[in-house]
């Protein structure tokens, strides 16, 4: 099913002269860009060029030196529930004693009121992030004991549970196995088929033209925006993959 609120020409994600500084050094410099609902983004550049910093300062995680993140026209708030930023699977303890479900259903705490309780509407939005993932058979399971692939498609399963629509995804492939990350790659592309915005970075140039519409190319500044065929040249993987700008 399409998402309703993604056929607005304001469903739009734009940053505006982005610039984002650790100290004296710019890790971000002067990024402008502009990504649609219904897209898989891919955010493509070596260590160090900016992808991890970009989507944090996107929720912001890292705060921005200069610059506008626009969402929907506005800018974005810290504790707007229509981004979600999930990062690498690495950086997240699975040693916590919780199961498949109740961890998922943490995404709907911050939609309820302050006398609020979980109610029906908010188990049916578990049920269907649940589904959409393909996890449901694992809702009694502690996290723990899950693989690579079924704890990622958890933490997307409680950004859908949250209602996102816009799905921020550091290095969902890392460490994944190939039939986990081909139904991971299946699984963003239906996200994106039906109407959510995702932009993953990524690291395998020889997988982007089959996930992805569109390629983010970065080397702290923007190289070049739009498909694999267009971006990846080799002119423009030598700005990429070469000395920082």
């Amino acid at each position: 099913m399409t998402d309703p609120t993604c056929g607005h020409p304001s469903h739009r994600l734009r940053l505006e002269g982005l610039h984002v500084h650790y100290g004296p050094i710019c890790a971000i410099h002067n990024v402008s860009l502009e990504l649609s609902c219904g897209t898989a983004v891919a955010l493509v550049g070596g260590n160090g060029a900016g992808k991890s910093t970009l989507m944090k300062s996107i929720v912001g995680l890292v705060p921005m030196s200069q610059g506008l993140v626009l969402w929907q026209d506005r800018p974005i708030v810290k504790s707007t529930r229509e981004v979600a930023y999930l990062s690498q699977r690495a950086e997240v303890n699975w040693e916590f004693p919780v199961t498949v479900r109740s961890l998922i259903e943490l995404g709907r705490y911050p939609l309820l009121g302050p006398w609020q309780r979980f109610g029906e509407v908010d188990r049916e939005a578990v049920d269907r992030a649940m589904a959409t993932m393909r996890i449901d058979d694992l809702a009694r399971r502690q996290v723990g004991a899950l693989s690579g692939g079924q704890q990622q498609r958890v933490l997307i399963a409680r950004a859908l549970a949250q209602e996102a629509h816009v799905l921020l995804l550091d290095e969902p492939f890392a460490g994944l196995d190939q039939p986990a990350q081909e139904l991971l790659a299946q699984l963003l592309r239906d996200l994106a088929s039906s109407g959510r915005l995702i932009v993953a970075s990524h690291h395998d140039l020889k997988t982007l033209g089959d996930i992805f519409d569109e390629v983010v190319l970065l080397n702290g500044a923007l190289i070049a925006q739009g498909t694999s065929v267009e971006t990846m040249t080799q002119a423009n993987l030598k700005r990429a993959f070469g000395e920082r700008e």
